[in-house]
């Protein structure tokens, strides 16, 4: 493989893409390093990365930047950008981070609540189901569809403002953890039964049952994604 092989799996930028430039570049690059379609080792070079996704250098440099501030990318002895993988007990502390995260959140949700709150989470799973099957389980748009679940959760949990706080930085764990859970599909169960058992749950009213449901989530996630990444790590 020559270096820049991996980034032929990287797409344009769709026209009527619903993110701002940078933000869809340094999504379309941390994804396609965290399913492994850009390999460990490439070598990432601004111009030719500008030129797959169809855009300018600048939001690709922005991208880099904050991929190499995240770890994702590093800086070789020789200068330039290469890929960087992620190691099983970065992969364990990330989802240490995401179960405290998501158990606080199902007991505030299942306390705070009102009924009606539950259509939003609702509706975004079979909006999962829908991009599953057009876009497929490890894509962009399924991966948008999942933050915004468990981001609907939040902010009944949290509210709108401190949930707002969260999406700054703390839901990208959530984000990086579910693409490695789902990375593999055949390694991962079903997505949309997952988040119906973990809705019902977070929705009966039953505190414990709601954080066990979470819990248990979570735990999902983190035996596909370590599934997956020994997988891909024996291929």
């Amino acid at each position: 493989m020559t270096d820049n092989d991996g980034l032929r799996a990287i797409g344009s930028l769709p026209t009527q893409s619903r993110r701002k430039t940078y933000e869809h570049v340094y999504r379309a690059l941390r994804h396609a390093l965290i399913s492994g379609r850009i390999p460990e080792g490439t070598h990432l070079v601004e111009t030719e990365l500008a030129a797959q996704l169809g855009v300018s250098r600048t939001p690709v440099r922005d991208a880099l930047r904050r991929l190499e501030s995240d770890g994702f990318v590093a800086r070789g002895t020789a200068g330039g950008l290469w890929s960087r993988g992620i190691g099983p007990d970065e992969i364990a502390d990330l989802f240490l981070v995401r179960t405290e995260l998501e158990k606080l959140a199902a007991r505030l949700a299942c306390e705070r609540a009102k009924p009606e709150q539950w259509a939003e989470p609702r509706s975004l799973i079979a909006q999962m189901g829908a991009a599953i099957d057009e876009f497929g389980l490890g894509s962009e748009e399924f991966g948008e569809i999942h933050l915004a679940f468990h981001t609907s959760v939040y902010r009944i949990a949290f509210g709108n403002r401190f949930a707002g706080l969260l999406d700054n930085y703390l839901l990208q764990c959530l984000d990086v953890a579910a693409e490695l859970s789902y990375r593999d599909p055949a390694c991962a169960l079903p997505a949309v039964q997952q988040h119906e058992e973990l809705l019902a749950e977070l929705s009966s009213g039953d505190v414990s049952r709601a954080v066990a449901a979470a819990e248990a989530h979570v735990r999902r996630s983190a035996d596909d994604a370590h599934r997956a990444s020994t997988d891909t790590t024996l291929s």
